[in-house]
């Protein structure tokens, strides 16, 4: 299993291979333009030292072992990652509070300007990919995500970058621009979503089922760029209306998108209608077009990585 001292030069290439477990591997420093080959790589996400925390047992206490950050990139601007199998063990039962014991499979961040992560697969984790300090310019693309029990994707440092071709499929957040701090404007930047589908999946938060918006904006978050996505809707009991409002409000380019809403339910009428270039269905329509449209990105993918357990 190779590690960062393997590269020198510009364009070095690492090539990760084996199962890593509970061992976290960190590239600091590599030359412009390195490629990071995990292809053949796997990893173990934990952010829980037991399988159920809450109001006594936080996911702070226990014996159980951790591995909150598997991958972390720092510093390598430019650089390419590629491939990555993340199993989690996060608990997806428990309430949201007592299990936030924060966590990314794919971390990214110092000075790693420029950097396209590719064909990731990850499941059961905190948070899925995080871009983090002065990681702008990022170009996420072809990666599978599922069961992600808090951000899909975070980028709460509100950077600019891309999210093509992915596929986010049972999330309790799709993906953050809700800046940490007061200090953060993400104004000038812009966020580009293309050919993505999320599907929202409700988990338990302060004692009710119910999955947060596709996209956490705020009125500082980065302009946004929608094409050719779909976002589905799980919860008739979703929080994040003022959230999906304010993502309608960033959009400055939006087509050939769909909005699911899967429940039999109604659409609650507080829920904020898409604007212009965002078709709607619901129901056993929307069901159906979903499940259409996920199997054809699985079918169409199939250099992504595979858990053992999953049928092709």
């Amino acid at each position: 299993m190779p590690d960062q001292s393997d590269a020198n030069g510009k364009g070095a290439r690492i090539v990760l291979s084996g199962e890593y477990g509970y061992k976290p591997w960190v590239a600091r420093d590599l030359p412009m333009g390195a490629t990071i080959d995990a292809q053949h790589a796997s990893f173990i996400v934990s952010n829980s030292r037991n399988s159920d925390p809450g109001l006594v047992l936080s996911c702070e206490v226990g014996t159980l072992p951790t591995n909150s950050y598997p991958v972390v990139i720092r510093n390598c601007p430019g650089v390419r990652f590629i491939g990555g199998r993340f199993d989690g063990q996060v608990p997806l039962t428990s309430d949201w509070r007592p299990t936030y014991c924060n966590s990314a499979a794919l971390l990214v961040r110092d000075g790693t300007t420029g950097a396209t992560i590719e064909g990731v697969r990850a499941r059961r984790c905190w948070d899925g990919i995080r871009f983090a300090n002065r990681a702008d310019g990022f170009r996420l693309k072809g990666s599978w995500l599922s069961e992600i029990r808090d951000d899909a994707v975070e980028n709460d440092y509100l950077l600019s970058g891309a999210i093509e071709d992915c596929l986010f499929d049972g999330c309790f957040s799709g993906i953050s621009l809700d800046p940490a701090s007061n200090n953060r404007d993400g104004m000038d930047q812009t966020v580009a979503i293309d050919r993505t589908l999320i599907r929202m999946q409700p988990y338990l938060a302060k004692g009710e089922f119910t999955h947060q918006a596709p996209i956490k904006a705020t009125e500082v978050s980065p302009s946004l760029k929608i094409t050719g996505s779909i976002f589905a809707l799980a919860s008739a009991k979703m929080r994040g209306f003022p959230r999906l409002r304010r993502t309608w409000q960033k959009l400055i380019e939006s087509r050939d998108n769909m909005l699911l809403w899967l429940p039999d339910e109604p659409i609650p009428s507080e829920l904020p209608l898409p604007p212009p270039g965002f078709g709607l269905m619901t129901g056993a329509d929307a069901r159906a077009c979903w499940a259409a449209a996920r199997r054809r990105w699985v079918a169409s993918h199939p250099g992504v990585s595979r858990f053992p357990d999953e049928t092709p």
